[in-house]
C-alpha cells in the first residue's frame, strides 16, 4: 500500500510537469517574439534621418508629386511649402530605408490655412518589407492651434525597421488634406519617451457612438462619465425632435490647450480641461453643443446669434445637468434680441410660452430648408421681430 501511495504521488507530480509544459509550451508560440533587439542601437545619435528615406503616397496632389503642393513638399526642409491632398479618404505616406532604423519619434508641420485641413487620427507603422506592418503609435482626436507649427510625438520601439508608415484615417474637418513637413526621428532606447499622452474611450449605444478622447495627464476626469451620460440622454431626443439625419458618431475632446468654454467642429465637440475642471458638475454645457450638431444643414443667412439663442434654448430645455449658476437672465430694458445666447433664448422661451408651443421646432424645420428667418417670423407670428420684442418687453414674464 505504501509503494501505491508513493506512486500516485509521483504519478501526480509527472502529470503536473507535462500539464506545465504544455502549457508553457502553447504560450510561447501564441505570443511568438519578434526579432531581438538590435545592441547597437544603444550607440546610435538621435537624428532627423528623413533625408535617408524614399517617399511614397498612397494618393498624391493633382499636379503629381513635384507640383506646388505635390508630396515632396512634405519632406523638403520648408515649412512655407505644403503636400496637399484633395478629396481626402485614408491616406498611407510611406518611408523606405535601405537598411533597419531605429525610428521612436516624428515630428508634423502644420500648414499655412484652414485648420480643418489638419490630420486628426492617424496610426504610424513599421514593417521589414512593407507588407506585414507592427502599430508603433496611434493619436486619435488631434488639433493644432497653430499654424506653420512643429508637433512632436514620442513612442517606444525596440526594433528597427526598413519601412515606416503614416496613415492617416480622418482630417480636422475638411474634404482636404494638408501638411508642411513630416519628419523621422532615430532615438536610441535609453533616449525614447511615449508622449504627449491621451486616452481614449468609445462608447456605442442605440445606433450612437461617442468617442471620448481626453489629451490631458489626469487619467480620470470626475466629469467624464456625466459627459457621456448627457450626449445618450439628450442627443437621441434632439435627434428625434429636431434632425433625425445628424451626425451619428461624434468626439467629444478635452483640450488642455483650449482656453475657452466648448465649441463645436464638423463632428468634435472640444471641451475645456481647466474650465470643466472647475466647473465638473456643468454637463449641460455639452447640450448647447450638440444641438450645433443638430442644426447642421441650415441654408441661407442664418446670424450667429439665432443659432446660438436656439442652442442655448435647447439647453434650458433638455438640459439634465444644469448647475443652479446657469439660468435664463431676467428680462432687461438694455437687452435686445440679438444679444445671443441666454437673452436670445429666453425670448424663444417666451413666444413658446405665450404665442406658439412649436416656435423653435418650426423655425429649426424651416431654417433646414433656406427660409428667412426674418420672413418666418412674420408669417408664423403675424409680427415681426422688433414687434415681438417690444411685446416682450412689456409684458416679460415667463
Amino acid at each position: 500500500m505504501k509503494m501505491l501511495k508513493l506512486n500516485s504521488k509521483l504519478l501526480s507530480v509527472i502529470l503536473l510537469m507535462l500539464i506545465l509544459a504544455i502549457s508553457c509550451s502553447k504560450d510561447t508560440m501564441d505570443a511568438a517574439p519578434g526579432p531581438d533587439p538590435n545592441p547597437d542601437f544603444e550607440d546610435i545619435p538621435v537624428l532627423d534621418i528623413t533625408s535617408k528615406a524614399t517617399l511614397t503616397v498612397s494618393k498624391d496632389n493633382p499636379d503629381g508629386p513635384d507640383g506646388v503642393e505635390g508630396s515632396t513638399r512634405l519632406v523638403d526642409g520648408d515649412t512655407t511649402t505644403k503636400f496637399l491632398i484633395k478629396d481626402f479618404s485614408l491616406v498611407n505616406i510611406d518611408f523606405q530605408f535601405d537598411s533597419s532604423k531605429l525610428v521612436a519619434s516624428y515630428q508634423f508641420t502644420t500648414g499655412n490655412d484652414f485648420d480643418g485641413r489638419d490630420p486628426m487620427d492617424w496610426k504610424f507603422y513599421g514593417s521589414m518589407d512593407g507588407k506585414d506592418w507592427t502599430l508603433l503609435d496611434s493619436r486619435m482626436g488631434m488639433q493644432f492651434r497653430q499654424r506653420r507649427t512643429n508637433y512632436r510625438f514620442y513612442f517606444e520601439n525596440d526594433q528597427g525597421y526598413t519601412y515606416y508608415r503614416w496613415q492617416v484615417a480622418k482630417v480636422y474637418g475638411a474634404d482636404m488634406f494638408q501638411a508642411s513637413e513630416f519628419r523621422l526621428i532615430q532615438m536610441p532606447p535609453s533616449a525614447q519617451k511615449a508622449e504627449p499622452i491621451s486616452w481614449v474611450d468609445s462608447t456605442s449605444k442605440d445606433g450612437l457612438k461617442l468617442i471620448f478622447v481626453n489629451h490631458s495627464e489626469k487619467e480620470n476626469l470626475s466629469y467624464q462619465s456625466m459627459l457621456t451620460n448627457t450626449f445618450f440622454t439628450v442627443y437621441p431626443k434632439l435627434l428625434e425632435t429636431y434632425n433625425p439625419d445628424a451626425l451619428k458618431r461624434i468626439y467629444f475632446i478635452v483640450d488642455p490647450s483650449y482656453d475657452g468654454v466648448a465649441y463645436s467642429f464638423g463632428d468634435v465637440l472640444v471641451f475645456s480641461y481647466d474650465y470643466m475642471e472647475a466647473h465638473p458638475d456643468e454637463g449641460d454645457v455639452a447640450v448647447h453643443e450638440i444641438m450645433h450638431k443638430i442644426q447642421n444643414g441650415y441654408e441661407g443667412d442664418v446670424p450667429g446669434w439665432l443659432t446660438e439663442g436656439i442652442a442655448d434654448y435647447v439647453r434650458y430645455r433638455f438640459g439634465i445637468d444644469n448647475p443652479d449658476s446657469w439660468s435664463l437672465p431676467d428680462y432687461s430694458p438694455d437687452q435686445h434680441y440679438d444679444d445671443s445666447y441666454r437673452v436670445t433664448a429666453r425670448f424663444l422661451v417666451w413666444i413658446e410660452n405665450h404665442k406658439n408651443r412649436d416656435f423653435v421646432q418650426e423655425l429649426d424645420a424651416a431654417l433646414r430648408e433656406g427660409t428667412n428667418y426674418k420672413d418666418f417670423w412674420v408669417r408664423i407670428l403675424g409680427k415681426n421681430i422688433d414687434e415681438l420684442w417690444a411685446e416682450y418687453g412689456g409684458n416679460p414674464g415667463l
